[in-house]
């Protein structure tokens, strides 16, 4: 009987016992006595996106990465991540600002707005162009601070909310190296040494939430997208992969091209954000960006 009883909790604890959950739990990397490279419980090959980076980011430029599979974990790879230049990657933030205030009914995304020629801003956009007296709803004023990267809208969406808004927002969800500290083509505030800032950590938390609709609300998060997979500036993450669909913004100034969202692939989705600094030239960064963009959904 005695004999009996011992097998069966030698049994038992073979049965609850695993041997890949063990490894799971307390490896990285290196598999030690096991001889292979595994991936810890969360599904990402932290080493082998090493690797990539190092073999398709390497022309000199400052490279930051952040790479998550939402669908197969709860974790991201993240690489060099650290304030810097946003750019227009900073219009993610503002919109984000807009659409929780509206959730919260402190405005209404369908107010009107009327356009002064005092507005105006070059750069990026096409609501320059249009006459003073214009009017249009913060709604589609931040479709086009979106799609068109329309500094002339973003402007004006600033100027409803307010800077200090978008900067508590960031605060408040955790977004600690992003902060607005100028409008968009404000020159003098350049010359001052005042960037607007954020990280690729920043931005792919944010777009994660995005994806699980945990961003701001369900409603308000599918027009974020919306607005997001209408990016008209198809030259990096587009160009390397036409026939998905991707919901991004990108950024650039004088040094720095950048591009991050969400990469729409079966049941392989992808949030990818890359942002550089230093940029040998802006087609070389580009170029490396498509190709790391490529390996990133395989």
């Amino acid at each position: 009987m005695k004999k009996l009883l011992v097998s069966a909790l030698i049994i038992l604890g073979l049965a609850v016992y695993s041997p890949v959950d063990s490894i799971n739990n307390t490896l990285t990397g290196d598999s030690g006595n096991y001889g292979l490279k595994i991936a810890a419980a969360n599904g990402i090959d932290n080493d082998g996106i090493t690797e990539k980076i190092r073999r398709t980011l390497n022309d000199g430029t400052e490279y930051s990465v952040y790479l998550a599979y939402p669908q197969q974990s709860a974790d991201s790879y993240v690489y060099n991540s650290h304030a810097m230049r946003s750019a227009s990657m900073i219009k993610v933030f503002i919109m984000g600002a807009v659409m929780e205030k509206a959730r919260d009914g402190e405005l209404d995304i369908a107010e009107t707005i009327t356009l002064k020629a005092a507005d105006k801003v070059g750069g990026a956009g096409i609501l320059a162009g249009y006459p003073a007296g214009s009017e249009l709803s913060l709604k589609e004023a931040m479709r086009l601070m979106i799609t068109e990267s329309d500094n002339t809208a973003t402007n004006i969406v600033i100027d409803r909310i307010g800077m200090a808004a978008v900067n508590d927002y960031a605060a408040r969800n955790g977004y600690d190296d992003t902060i607005l500290k100028r409008k968009m083509i404000d020159m003098a505030a350049v010359r001052a040494g005042r960037e607007n800032q954020s990280s690729v950590r920043d931005l792919g938390e944010f777009f994660r939430r995005l994806y699980h609709h945990e961003c701001v609300s369900y409603d308000y998060d599918e027009i974020m997208l919306e607005f997001l997979k209408g990016q008209t500036d198809r030259d990096c993450f587009p160009a390397a992969l036409p026939n998905h669909t991707i919901a991004h913004k990108t950024g650039a100034l004088i040094g720095l091209y950048d591009d991050g969202g969400i990469i729409y692939n079966g049941n392989n989705d992808a949030i990818l954000v890359i942002m550089t600094e230093n940029y040998t030239s802006e087609r070389t960064a580009i170029e490396h960006m498509k190709a790391f963009a490529r390996e990133a959904v395989q």
